[in-house]
């Protein structure tokens, strides 16, 4: 890892009370930056903040609000340290019910959260990010961003459009100075699963049997590092799911057969 790109930097996580975000951003502490903690829960945030030993601020903020209030979010982070150099997209919400069963508030509060959220707060900081002098997008996907599985649906076409729009993002910002790392992790051992929601927009309340996944520990490890050699795009976890990836893509109908429902 080059851990020299983020040296000095000042780094927004966005979904840091938990999992991955909260990984992240104690392991950047160790790494001289300025943290700017993002997420619904203030109390972990504090919490969290507390326990570095960097300069970190907490910023209190809900991906599925409008893009008004995050435009707002995005003015009140760029003035805590008159500077941003790398945003981390870690906040989403999961989903555990099939298409039929799923409402449509349901449908729409997981684009919300996984795809507007990222759009509207792209929207508004972008600006801001092309005058940094190495500004990088790291925006946490999934492997589901690939391809889709039964009583996901909602969740893989937000993490599809996720994908599509910051690939389309990074050819337009092609000429410039800027770093887009789509990062698609498989299962990582975090409460995605169990805050899932269910069709009726309640949340599942707890974890897929036997699912497994890597630690949040090898996650940010693995993600810091293709950010830092400067990656468009990575899959991380077990093998078996990045392997889904390339059988997807090489084998499509022998693809389908492997993850029909079975009834």
């Amino acid at each position: 890892m080059k851990k020299t790109r983020f040296e000095n930097k000042v780094c927004w996580v966005i979904g840091a009370s938990s999992g991955i975000g909260y990984q992240l951003a104690s392991d950047l502490s160790l790494m001289n930056t300025k943290l700017i903690l993002s997420g619904r829960n203030e109390q972990k945030l504090t919490t969290l903040s507390r326990s570095l030993k960097v300069d970190s601020s907490v910023l209190p903020l809900d991906l599925s609000d409008q893009e008004e209030a995050l435009a707002s979010k995005v003015k009140q982070a760029e003035a805590i340290y008159s500077q941003i150099d790398i945003v981390f997209f870690v906040g989403g919400i999961s989903q555990r019910s099939s298409f039929l069963e799923t409402a449509t508030s349901t449908f729409e509060q997981i684009m919300k959260v996984n795809f507007w959220g990222a759009v509207h707060i792209t929207k508004s900081i972008l600006p801001h990010l092309l005058k940094a002098n190495d500004p990088i997008i790291v925006v946490i996907n999934s492997v589901q961003g690939k391809f889709g599985i039964p009583d996901r649906s909602a969740y893989a076409s937000s993490k599809h459009a996720l994908l599509g729009f910051f690939d389309s993002l990074r050819a337009e910002l092609g000429n410039q100075k800027i770093q887009i790392t789509s990062i698609l992790p498989g299962y990582v051992k975090t409460d995605l699963a169990k805050n899932a929601l269910l069709g009726d927009g309640s949340q599942q309340g707890h974890l897929d049997d036997g699912k497994g996944g890597i630690s949040t520990e090898q996650a940010s490890k693995d993600i810091l590092h293709f950010t830092s050699v400067g990656k468009s795009e990575a899959v991380i976890g077990r093998p078996r799911e990045k392997a889904a990836v390339l059988i997807k893509r090489f084998f499509p109908s022998f693809f389908e057969k492997l993850v029909r429902k079975k009834s």
